[in-house]
């Protein structure tokens, strides 16, 4: 990762952040807000692997819905893809121990590139208990990133708080 990068909050947002986001299409939910508000900035970077393209994909299809397939499209648009080294999955290996291989390679990528994994997974707690790397709710993301000072004068996340978390 460039030096000027490091400062630069990172997140990979697992499949669930974008299913609470188009679950109820005709409602707009605050997680969506969220994703809007998070495509907006300049100041955060997103981050995934081929796994998580053909995961986000594949959900974009069965939601059916115009909001799902410009939502999914904007995010891997604003998303660097990234092959996971060797060395961060035998790391993770031993605190993800799901039989789906993505969850392995979600936890190295933000291993190998710092970034914050944001999911409701709860597979992800030992990993995060362990302080391998840093796993943050939906509604702590939220709440997180509502209070930063990226946009001075604005609240880019502050049109509510409900949850509508998975």
């Amino acid at each position: 990762m460039p030096a000027s990068g490091r400062n630069t909050p990172t997140f990979l947002l697992d499949t669930n952040v974008f299913v609470a986001a188009v679950k109820h299409p005709r409602r707009e939910t605050a997680t969506l807000r969220f994703l809007l508000a998070l495509l907006e900035r300049e100041d955060t970077r997103l981050v995934g692997n081929p796994f998580w393209v053909e995961e986000m994909l594949r959900y974009a299809e069965e939601f059916h819905s115009e909001t799902a397939a410009w939502l999914v499209g904007a995010l891997l648009g604003r998303t660097r893809v990234v092959r996971v080294e060797r060395n961060f999955v035998t790391v993770c290996a031993e605190y993800v121990t799901t039989p789906d291989p993505a969850d392995l390679l979600h936890a190295a990528t933000c291993l190998q590139e710092r970034a914050v994994l944001v999911s409701n997974d709860r597979h992800f707690d030992r990993i995060r208990d362990a302080g391998v790397i840093e796993v943050w709710s939906i509604t702590q993301a939220i709440r997180s990133l509502k209070g930063s000072d990226a946009h001075p004068g604005t609240r880019p996340f502050a049109h509510g708080d409900e949850s509508d978390e998975p």
